[in-house]
């Protein structure tokens, strides 16, 4: 078990220092580096948060879909996750891109995969867009 606080804790305190007072005494001219830097270190606190689970999902998903397209013999899939995770996101772009995903019931997996990953992803970079916290 770790010490507390965690490091998604640390990094929080961090964050709301860097935002509540080192940002507002920066001049002009360096608060847009600061605001980037925050806007990082929230990404990576969400990302802390949320562990390897949204990944795993993913990974999933897209063994689901790819193992119901057709013609899906593009070889061996990587054993290491996140290449595995990256050759069957290029898998999924190429059936797309095939027209693999067109017909009804795979083309629904597929864009429901497709949201689903999207709002992950803004959940995780961007919150307020999706009405989140942070």
């Amino acid at each position: 078990m770790r010490e507390r606080p965690t490091g998604d804790q640390l990094l929080e305190a961090a964050l709301s220092l860097l935002r509540d007072e080192v940002l507002p005494a920066l001049p002009t001219e360096k608060r847009h580096a600061a605001l980037m830097i925050a806007n990082a270190m929230g990404i990576a606190m969400r990302q802390l948060r949320n562990g390897d689970a949204p990944e795993q999902q993913e990974l999933a998903a897209l063994e689901r879909i790819l193992l119901a397209q057709p013609g899906n013999d593009a070889g061996p899939v990587p054993s290491d996750a996140q290449d595995r995770l990256l050759d069957l996101n290029r898998r999924l772009c190429l059936a797309i891109r095939q027209g693999h995903a067109d017909s009804v019931k795979p083309n629904d997996s597929v864009r429901g995969h497709l949201l689903r990953v999207a709002r992950h992803r803004v959940a995780e970079s961007n919150p307020k867009y999706l009405g989140g916290g942070d």
